[in-house]
């Protein structure tokens, strides 16, 4: 009864989302999720990838998602996405089924030692005995879900595996995550600066910015480009008195040569301060925080950061007449509606300073460790979760590391743009670019195109000719109504 249990308490804390990998030893978990009247059932046969598609569901629905997986090597394959969401806060559920105790240790087949096979990427993580009672098996499972990140439950199972028991709807056991608010905090700057990384509603530091009449520079990530005020800026041009950063780290590495006193306020325990600024550090959920700011206001202050961002801006646009290039292709998305996934390499980088569509549903990235692998997938978990079409603009690199993944498209409103460079670009703006060896070792170069696997899977597939305007070739992509993928591949040399 105890896989009846777990399933249940797991939807009564708020999951309604069971992500399966094909197995025999998880089948108590599989059917009791799919028994379950009020779960939804996803299933993968790739489980490095159901892990990621996970991780984007759990981002899009703004809900903890749970993972299901039979024992050894399957349980190890989901490693990158656990730590993937571990860094990004993702709540994920990891599930995994398990031998039991007579069958450890004495080489039986499948058999290994995963009960705290993820380490410190996880919250919590515990193993259910079958023999414990249903209030001790509920309590746990309770308490897994406070955390806010992902979570292991190791579930060993005997023979035999199939089960004919029905859903058991004992007494929901609800444990919350408490907010933390801190002490209300006044600082004696009159020119500050407010960086936000990724939050979980931008909304309340956008108020402050108002309030206080502060320039405010929004990561691509915090979605304050959803809510356009007159405080945001696209340049770093001018040295504050004083830094208050708000949320996860930014993608622009130049707010690490701000040297003056920085402040950084995050409801997560963990810090964020690479370049070594952080003078104070604030532990509090953001809303809370940002009503009992305190600073002082320059009239002049804004209207000067305003001045400067304004003639950078006419600037660039000189460097956008002429020339086929990645940032010209980010400029074009206008997603009307639909949310955009970037890849966390170029990508990424080029949608922070160039990306600034008028309507759109979110930005989203596997920033939190920044990892190459399972970005198809995540793109396919981010669009169920979000309930609309996905913009997903990725390098080849990540799409060979993810191939598997193009079967989740047949499924899923994502259209695939594949900045093609035949290799590792972002590796040519580093130093070792000039060895000898870079386009071996490095680069990985290799010259293939992917319009093959689009057929393999049933996709439609356009490559871009290298001659036609960038800019209209993707506008002309993103508005198509197509509910599978669109590939393109970016590369001078294409044909």
């Amino acid at each position: 009864m105890m896989h009846l249990w777990v399933i249940d308490q797991l939807v009564q804390q708020g999951v309604s989302s069971f992500c399966i990998a094909p197995g025999s030893r998880s089948a108590p978990l599989a059917l009791a999720a799919a028994d379950h009247p009020q779960a939804k059932t996803y299933v993968h046969f790739d489980e490095r990838a159901l892990g990621f598609f996970a991780l984007g569901l759990s981002q899009g629905s703004g809900k903890p998602v749970a993972v299901i997986a039979t024992a050894g090597t399957a349980v190890g394959n989901f490693l990158p996405s656990i730590m993937e969401a571990f860094h990004s806060h993702t709540p994920l559920v990891m599930l995994s089924a398990d031998r039991p105790f007579e069958l450890r240790d004495c080489g039986a087949n499948q058999s290994t030692d995963q009960t705290k096979i993820f380490s410190f990427f996880v919250h919590f993580q515990t193993e259910i005995d079958g023999g414990a009672p249903e209030n001790a098996v509920r309590a746990k499972v309770a308490h897994g879900l406070m955390f806010p990140g992902p979570v292991h439950f190791n579930c060993p199972f005997r023979e035999p595996l199939s089960t004919k028991e029905k859903v058991s709807f004992g007494k929901p056991i609800a444990i919350s995550r408490p907010q933390l608010v801190a002490a209300p905090q006044k600082v004696p700057f009159k020119r500050g600066l407010i960086l936000v990384g990724r939050v979980d509603d931008v909304r309340p530091v956008l108020k402050l910015a108002a309030k206080l009449a502060w320039p405010v520079f929004a990561d691509v990530l915090s979605q304050a480009r959803l809510f356009p005020t007159k405080e945001q800026i696209r340049h770093l041009d001018i040295e504050p008195e004083f830094v208050l950063h708000v949320g996860e780290r930014l993608t622009e590495k130049k707010t690490l040569t701000l040297a003056c006193p920085w402040m950084h306020v995050s409801p997560y325990s963990g810090l964020q301060d690479p370049a070594q600024r952080v003078q104070m550090r604030v532990q509090s959920d953001v809303e809370p925080f940002c009503g009992s700011f305190e600073a002082e206001t320059d009239p002049e202050w804004l209207p000067l950061w305003q001045k400067r961002d304004l003639m950078r801006q006419r600037r660039e646009e000189e460097h956008f007449r002429t020339g086929f290039t990645e940032a010209h292709a980010m400029r074009a998305i206008e997603p009307e509606g639909a949310a955009v996934f970037l890849g966390t390499s170029m990508p990424i980088r080029l949608g922070d300073r160039f990306l600034f569509p008028k309507k759109c549903r979110g930005f989203f990235s596997n920033r939190g460790l920044s990892g190459i692998d399972g970005t198809i997938a995540t793109a396919a978990g981010l669009s169920e979760g979000l309930q609309c079409k996905v913009i997903a603009f990725i390098g080849d690199q990540a799409c060979l590391h993810d191939l598997n993944s193009f079967s989740l498209l047949q499924k899923y409103p994502v259209q695939l743009i594949i900045s093609n460079n035949f290799g590792g670009g972002i590796f040519s703006h580093l130093p070792y670019s000039s060895s000898p060896h870079f386009e071996s070792i490095f680069a990985a170069a290799h010259s293939w195109h992917f319009d093959g696997v689009a057929q393999m899977f049933g996709l439609s597939y356009q490559r871009w000719d290298g001659k036609s305007p960038l800019e209209a070739t993707v506008s002309e992509l993103v508005t198509c109504r197509k509910e599978n993928a669109i590939l393109w591949s970016s590369s001078s040399t294409a044909s």
